[in-house]
């Protein structure tokens, strides 16, 4: 059992990690070997070490190590949200990560046709609720002048 002083401590070295330059640099330096550069998102978040590490850590947990899906699953699920977001950027390192993982192109357009459909359903669920409510105001404001004129 970890007691409070112990638990600080831990802490307090988690924090010195986060800022920690020679692990952006370690963490960067494997991005690059990966995927050839560190693009736009990372190249900024780099200048700040303690932004730049836990997000990078973070996704290595998610994509590379995710604790219940295997990795391509975990990519083709990363590479539907890209989609449905339209993220371009993240949609080219996410399909890169997929395929890298073993997925197959036809297993990447039916993660995209998939969040294609999603996305078109929600798009035209708020559209058509905000139309009805519309349509419901407008047709009490007609049924007003019509009684108020009759």
């Amino acid at each position: 059992m970890i007691v409070s002083g112990k638990k600080d401590e831990l802490v307090k070295q988690a924090q010195e990690a986060m800022q920690d330059e020679n692990l952006a640099e370690a963490l960067a330096e494997r991005i690059e070997a990966r995927r050839g550069g560190l693009g736009f998102l990372l190249s900024a978040l780099k200048k700040r070490p303690r932004t730049f590490n836990p997000h990078v850590l973070k996704g290595i947990s998610l994509y590379d190590e995710p604790s219940a899906l295997d990795r391509k699953t975990a990519e083709l699920v990363a590479v539907s949200a890209a989609s449905a977001l339209r993220c371009e950027q993240c949609l080219d390192a996410h399909i890169d990560g997929a395929l890298r993982a073993g997925a197959g192109l036809e297993e990447i357009l039916d993660a995209l046709l998939i969040s294609a459909a999603i996305t078109e359903s929600s798009t035209l669920a708020v559209a058509l609720r905000r139309f009805r409510l519309k349509e419901g105001k407008a047709q009490k404001l007609q049924r007003g002048k019509e009684e108020g004129g009759a």
